[in-house]
């Protein structure tokens, strides 16, 4: 039987039910990803992108990854929200233009199709499950530009903070020669709305803050500092469910009232399927790959 565990706060400000809380080894984080990291802080279960200097471009293992943390946090009775956060100023640049590159194998021949097959579900049906199903408040700290499969994982998240208005989310899929995937084909229109999420999405429009502000952004921090930024989004939260004394049982049950009441939660399931299927037919003909190397070698321009 569930715990009814609620957040307290004692004389530490990071204390769970007066028990602190860690997590693993910096060097057991190391073995599994170098770009993707994790913290647990009291009641709240951090993932943190750590590549500022490729703009925390990420690999499909690194998207694997972050769905198998957000397992571990959904299993954890201890944990009432997980947190996505990132470095210096670009929140994601989405997949890196090499592990693309390396799933592409001979055309006609039946392993190389297998392993597109897996490169194509693994994303989007692995990765938007674990979002899907993910039952406590994610929250996405957005501390800049997030672009592709990085954009469509932030708007996964229940609620979106932003550093600035320098924030935007690019969804360039039309652009090198796919569809959306990762769940965008819901997101977008539910939360923005039909009309735009047609013009965001088939145009390869950026997305600007006065575009998700209300609709996707929560609240703008107007803060310079990328770290400080996450620190008070953390610092935000925790007393947050101070104020609320909110049971985790009763949080979880009301984001499934909501997200099952509205169809928002079957919907996503049904698009793991339908984006799937619909995006293989594109990537086995190979025009992903050829944009994709076209912009490896800068004859494309990337629309960062």
């Amino acid at each position: 039987m569930e715990k009814n565990n609620t957040y307290k706060k004692g004389p530490d400000a990071m204390r769970y039910n007066g028990e602190r809380r860690t997590s693993l080894s910096e060097d057991n984080r190391q073995k599994m990803s170098k770009r993707v990291s994790y913290t647990i802080e009291g009641p709240i279960f951090i993932i943190k992108l750590n590549d500022p200097r490729h703009l925390n471009s990420l690999t499909f293992d690194d998207f694997v990854y972050i769905a198998m943390l957000l397992e571990k946090a959904n299993s954890d009775d201890s944990i009432f929200i997980t947190v996505l956060q990132s470095s210096a100023k670009f929140f994601s640049s989405g997949g890196k233009f090499e592990a693309v590159l390396e799933s592409k194998g001979k055309e006609d021949d039946i392993g190389s199709l297998n392993n597109l097959i897996g490169m194509i579900s693994s994303p989007n049906v692995f990765v938007a499950n674990a979002f899907r199903t993910h039952e406590k408040l994610l929250v996405c700290c957005l501390n800049g530009p997030a672009v592709g499969l990085s954009a469509c994982i932030v708007m996964l998240c229940d609620l979106v903070y932003a550093r600035d208005d320098s924030v935007y989310l690019l969804f360039p899929f039309s652009n090198l020669g796919f569809v959306a995937e990762v769940g965008s084909s819901v997101t977008l229109p539910m939360k923005l709305g039909i009309n735009k999420a047609n013009e965001h999405l088939l145009f390869s429009k950026p997305l600007t803050f006065a575009d998700l502000q209300g609709k996707l952004i929560n609240k703008n921090y107007q803060m310079e500092d990328t770290d400080e930024f996450n620190k008070q989004v953390v610092r935000d939260l925790q007393a947050q469910l101070v104020a609320a004394d909110a049971p985790l049982r009763n949080m979880k049950a009301m984001k499934r009232q909501i997200t099952e009441g509205t169809g928002y939660r079957s919907s996503l399931l049904r698009a793991q399927g339908l984006e799937t299927m619909t995006t293989l037919p594109f990537w086995h003909e190979g025009e992903p790959f050829r944009r994709f190397e076209q912009m490896r070698s800068k004859q494309r321009k990337h629309k960062l």
